[in-house]
């Protein structure tokens, strides 16, 4: 295909800034759109000062405003150009929270100035001497920019991925003076949503094509029980949208060469995973178990009822009289954290938590388990489960989104099956499938067979640029032919 200017912008980028998934996909996607031969930016907000010194001015925003800065680097896949802000350096690299763990009051004023950037930069009105073909936002932190767009009358083509549906970035109807929006987009058909106006709503509305990070999730939020109140204006819009799956860096998650184990391995040879469990085992002090018949189950995420925290704490009294041990790793609310280390206490040598998230311990905890379990009540794709399968964990995952996409059930083709389905977001589901793939872990030839078809399955980016690659040109053609006209 033809090559394209593409600006890529969001609220995190990997390394610069990370919260969640949403920055590793800012750190992945605009690299493999490069490699594909298109010519690619990345704009994302500085929340602390130093990443670009003076000389790496590109443009100076009005008196007080900010600046635009490109900074590049080895460790960055495009030029990044960084909207600094004296409202976004305040944060001092807390993207959307305070310490004390409030949004920041000025949050809808320092996106939407970062939307108004963008679009700036898709009608040609900012001087950076670079103008895209496409704009691509992502998740409602940049939801006014398709909006933007269309009152400017931008060329480029403007494209929307939600990440997650639950959060709509909504505010006070007051704050549309301030961010320049028009009074009349204070109406259910433009930004109204239940007597605020969401930023997410503007993006879905206003943008050429809408997107979600894997094709069951776009299905899902059409429906009341994911589309988190905004179903109906998924469904208004349900022509331009599709999902395409997210990838997974395999420079960074390979067995083979993951510069945090000791002891390597891959599917051809997996002695090396034997010996990451039994240092796992001695390091956390989990009870040893010399038949290697009771499995490590481990949990890698978030500690949210989204997740299925509050499913894991119903079920652990049962499983802890199971033969298994079972390894926690994630951050959440200090209750959560709390109940979680006074469990571990009790059933101390079957149960590990940590609720301090550290990244080499991620790498060795994929690399050591047997299994990996995320019952998630809704899952938009999620990367726990496809780094899993890498590492040679089997996932036992419920059938949402981007489980139901990326794991085959075994029960549904045992030959290539990738996991187990856990068949409802319950504590009896979970269970069930815990004792189902016990039942399996117990038989050495199905469960290596399962273990083997898990790690040789791949979701790499290059196949997600090459869809959004297609996107972007489809977006265009119809820009050009006049389908989606200027907002009044």
């Amino acid at each position: 295909m033809e090559s394209m200017k593409i600006l890529l912008t969001a609220a995190e980028m990997a390394p610069l800034a990370k919260v969640g998934g949403l920055g590793d996909v800012m750190g992945a996607l605009p690299g493999a759109l490069a490699e594909r031969g298109h010519d690619v930016r990345v704009l994302v907000p500085s929340y602390k000062r130093g990443l670009a010194d003076e000389s790496a001015t590109l443009v100076r925003l009005d008196a007080g405003q900010g600046r635009v800065a490109e900074i590049r680097g080895r460790d960055l896949p495009c030029p990044v150009w960084l909207l600094e802000t004296p409202g976004f350096l305040r944060r001092r690299g807390r993207p959307y929270l305070t310490r004390a763990g409030a949004p920041w009051a000025d949050n809808a004023v320092q996106f939407g100035n970062l939307s108004r950037v963008a679009a700036m930069i898709g009608d040609g009105t900012l001087a950076t001497g670079w103008h895209p073909d496409v704009v691509h936002c992502h998740d409602w932190h940049t939801g006014l920019t398709p909006l933007f767009m269309r009152l400017s009358g931008a060329a480029a083509a403007s494209v929307f991925t939600v990440h997650n549906a639950g959060y709509t970035g909504c505010f006070p109807p007051e704050l549309m003076a301030r961010l320049g929006l028009p009074a009349h987009l204070n109406d259910a058909e433009a930004l109204e949503f239940y007597s605020t106006i969401s930023l997410l709503k503007a993006g879905v509305n206003y943008a050429d094509r809408v997107t979600t990070v894997s094709p069951s999730y776009a299905a899902e939020i059409l429906t009341p029980e994911f589309g988190a109140g905004m179903e109906g204006v998924f469904r208004a819009r349900s022509g331009v949208l599709s999902g395409i799956l997210n990838g997974v860096d395999y420079q960074v998650w390979n067995p083979a060469t993951d510069p945090v184990l000791t002891h390597p391995f891959d599917a051809a040879r997996v002695e090396g995973k034997a010996r990451q469990r039994q240092e796992l085992i001695r390091d956390l002090g989990l009870a040893f178990d010399h038949s290697d018949k009771a499995p490590i189950i481990a949990w890698v995420g978030r500690l949210t009822e989204q997740k299925g925290i509050d499913l894991l704490l119903e079920a652990l009294p049962d499983l802890m009289r199971r033969d298994l041990r079972l390894v926690i790793l994630g951050a959440g609310d200090a209750h959560r954290e709390s109940e979680l280390h006074e469990l571990a206490r009790t059933h101390a040598g079957r149960l590990a938590v940590h609720t301090a998230f550290n990244e080499d311990m991620a790498h060795r905890l994929y690399a050591a388990a047997d299994m990996l379990l995320m019952p998630s009540r809704f899952e938009p794709c999620g990367i726990a489960q496809m780094i899993a399968m890498r590492y040679g964990t089997v996932p036992l995952v419920t059938n949402v989104g981007g489980l139901r996409d990326t794991v085959t059930d075994i029960d549904m083709d045992a030959a290539s099956a990738t996991g187990i389905r856990i068949a409802r977001p319950d504590a009896a589901s979970v269970l069930t499938a815990v004792d189902q793939a016990r039942g399996y872990f117990d038989q050495p030839e199905v469960w290596n067979q399962l273990m083997t078809n898990a790690m040789r399955a791949r979701f790499k980016w290059s196949t997600a640029a090459e869809a959004y690659e297609a996107l972007y040109h489809d977006a265009l053609r119809d820009r050009m032919t006049g389908h989606f006209p200027r907002v009044a």
